[in-house]
């Protein structure tokens, strides 16, 4: 089976449990760009609760720009705000100094809004050990078959998917918030990640 999604920021962890099982993820990138959506925006926990952390983009055709011709805005100083952000509310995690250096290269390497996301893309399914075909739409279809799952109408904001609890930064403070950006799960667990995804569809 192929699952087929937006080209999402840092998705989120539901995404990653249905990605166990299936064979093979595709982005789009020759959809019509959706604003406000997850394809720019990505969600942690912060010592005020949840929050959206945006990178501001750039439509080069206006409201006619495809997905994969979508620029970041090097305008912006988001890339410090990201960092510091990050810093602020994970440092007290038990793995964010080890991803740290990493993911900051990573921000910082791409002019693409696709190409940032397929690169983290491709950097957590290595930490996660899941060994599946990522691949990247040709031009846009309507439909699929139904050897296609199609979820590219979801993530276009935050869903509060109930996920067994694991140990969070501020959980003391606002109880576990669940399905956050992928990254919390990373910081938190690490390596175990994985074993957390897999034992939710077992």
């Amino acid at each position: 089976m192929k699952l087929i999604t937006p080209a999402l920021l840092l998705p989120p962890i539901s995404l990653f449990i249905d990605l166990l099982q299936v064979d093979e993820w595709i982005l789009e990138i020759n959809d019509t760009y959706a604003k406000q959506t997850m394809r720019n925006r990505y969600y942690i926990a912060t010592n005020q609760g949840i929050r959206a952390m945006i990178i501001p983009i750039k439509k080069v055709n206006g409201s006619h720009t495809i997905t994969k011709d979508i620029l970041l805005d090097e305008s912006a100083d988001w890339l410090n705000y990201h960092h510091k952000t990050l810093i602020t509310n994970y440092r007290n995690s038990a793995y964010f100094d080890y991803y740290e250096d990493e993911i900051i290269d990573i921000f910082s390497h791409y002019k693409k809004l696709y190409e940032l996301n397929m690169a983290f893309i491709k950097w957590i399914l290595k930490q996660l050990d899941i060994n599946i075909k990522v691949s990247v739409t040709e031009n846009y279809e309507k439909q699929y078959s139904i050897d296609y799952i199609d979820d590219r109408d979801k993530y276009s904001k935050y869903e509060n998917i109930q996920l067994p609890y694991y140990r969070q930064v501020f959980i003391d403070k606002f109880g576990f918030i669940s399905n956050l950006s992928i990254l919390d799960l990373l910081c938190n667990l690490g390596a175990e990640s994985v074993i957390y995804l897999k034992n939710i569809i077992k």
